[in-house]
């Protein structure tokens, strides 16, 4: 068997990008208030919605997956941009998003302690209000993405971010250039 035909022959199912379209697409509470679906004459129920690029892009390229049968996950397809959906539908959805992908974005930094224990102790200002959050093994949960977006996730699991760190004060620039 030579190359060409061994590559040939490697073709999987993640190789293909499914694009859904819009118009066919009926999203619907179902009974137990789960976001569910219909498309070309199939209902897939409790849908999940994904942001493929959370941070750049917050209505486009969104992944509708659902759990067949057997319990296996299953992606149908992908929405190219939630503008092509109607006025309901679009609300429906970027409400759902919104809500799973809330992050509270930092806008001053007081305070970064070590617990020398693997813990770092960030006491912050957020659109939410001030907390202090703990943050687990900081290499991984306490970084930039890119030269300006910081992203955190504390120990319950929830997300924080700053999308420019330059823009934050000079303090917490200072404080903030020792962990990042």
């Amino acid at each position: 068997m030579n190359k060409e035909d061994i590559l040939n022959e490697e073709k999987f199912e993640i190789d293909r990008l499914e694009i859904l379209d819009c118009k066919e697409l009926k999203f619907y509470r179902d009974e137990g208030n789960f976001i569910s679906l219909k498309y070309r004459g199939e209902d897939y129920f409790n849908v999940r919605l994904t942001r493929l690029v959370p941070f750049y892009s917050k209505t486009t390229y969104i992944s509708v997956a659902y759990d067949n049968k057997d319990n296996e996950f299953v992606e149908l397809g992908v929405i190219k941009d939630m503008a092509e959906l109607d006025k309901d539908q679009y609300e429906m959805i970027d409400g759902y998003l919104e809500y799973k992908y809330y992050m509270p974005e930092i806008t001053k930094i007081y305070s970064i302690k070590d617990n020398n224990r693997g813990f770092i102790f960030v006491d912050i200002d957020t659109t939410s209000g001030r907390k202090t959050i703990c943050i687990r093994d900081w290499y991984s949960n306490f970084r930039m993405l890119s030269e300006s977006l910081l992203y955190a996730v504390d120990v319950d699991g929830n997300k924080y971010f700053c999308p420019d760190i330059e823009k934050l004060d000079k303090k917490s620039l200072a404080i903030l250039e020792i962990f990042v």
